[in-house]
């Protein structure tokens, strides 16, 4: 039965990356795109975008350096800020973000982290992150374009997102911790019951994913796309949901048809929204050469050989 869901999965995404892409080389208006990409600032846009990922990672790491502490094990925060940020930025071209496993892998290969508690406290980040997006892009769609929208839509679909996370909560607290399982989400379940630690993770959580909508609004002011900060909300947190759910390696062809339509619905000019999906795509090679930056500083200092694991438990 697995082997059909992955085949299912495979075919079904490959057939949306297909439909995206004709979509993509036969309906953007690449003649208007061009005269429009001649007009970006691009003074502005990399300093800001190289900002805004920069302090992103260093939240990530910080979030990360709380979950591995409270877990009794004990990392250099720039070690851990290296790996993290290779991971991150890789993660972006890998289906379901998934790449980012590699900072477990790479901690596990230094000899700082074992396999199991390095994906329970993954899985605890990754948890946190989908409970966030998904809340902001409730928020921001009702705060920020519930004019486009009717509440027979938004207020159901909120309910029906609240009650999902309650029943997950509950199901999660009831693990035994005595199975595999129950040590899998253990990470997760010290987290939740620690208000502290909680409070002070999504707190990171929050303020990391707000730095990548500015990167995102800053990408989108340099080409002259004036839209608000809860309007940029929607269309980062809908198009990171939507790349995520089509398992489309780096959201190729999703990540156009969903921001050029998303401007389009909020009013933009055709040929604008456009030029403005692949702006966000310059936004994403950027992250990738940053990243790339961070790799060549890890291997060089090779900080790895140089850290003990210090685990208390």
């Amino acid at each position: 039965m697995s082997k059909i869901k992955k085949t299912f999965s495979i075919i079904l995404s490959s057939v949306i990356f297909l439909l995206c892409t004709y979509y993509v080389v036969c309906y953007f208006q690449w003649n208007a795109i061009s005269q429009l990409l001649v007009h970006v600032d691009w003074k502005l846009m990399p300093v800001a975008v190289i900002v805004t990922i920069l302090s992103f990672w260093l939240l990530r790491t910080m979030r990360w350096f709380i979950l591995l502490k409270a877990s009794g094990i004990n990392v250099n925060f720039f070690h851990l800020y290296l790996v993290g940020s290779i991971s991150i930025a890789f993660a972006t071209i890998t289906p379901f973000l998934s790449g980012e496993v590699l900072k477990v892998e790479l901690l596990k290969k230094t000899g700082v982290l074992e396999r199991i508690p390095g994906y329970g406290i993954f899985i605890t980040e990754r948890i946190l992150d989908l409970l966030i997006v998904l809340l902001m892009a409730v928020l921001s769609t009702v705060f920020g374009v519930s004019k486009f929208l009717g509440s027979e839509i938004i207020f159901p679909a909120a309910g029906l997102l609240l009650i999902c996370l309650l029943i997950f909560f509950i199901i999660i607290q009831r693990i035994s911790p005595n199975n595999s399982l129950g040590r899998f989400f253990q990470p997760f379940n010290q987290c939740v019951r620690n208000w502290k630690i909680l409070a002070t993770v999504i707190a990171l959580t929050i303020g990391g994913w707000l730095f990548i909508i500015a990167g995102w609004y800053v990408s989108l002011r340099s080409i002259y796309i004036a839209i608000s900060f809860l309007e940029t909300t929607v269309v980062t947190t809908i198009t990171t949901l939507l790349g995520i759910i089509s398992l489309i390696p780096w959201s190729l062809g999703i990540s156009e048809v969903s921001i050029s339509s998303s401007l389009a619905y909020l009013k933009k000019d055709v040929p604008l929204a456009q030029a403005g999906a692949l702006i966000i795509r310059v936004y994403g090679v950027v992250t990738l050469i940053t990243g790339f930056v961070h790799l060549l500083i890890w291997k060089f200092v090779r900080i790895g050989k140089q850290m003990p694991a210090n685990n208390k438990s």
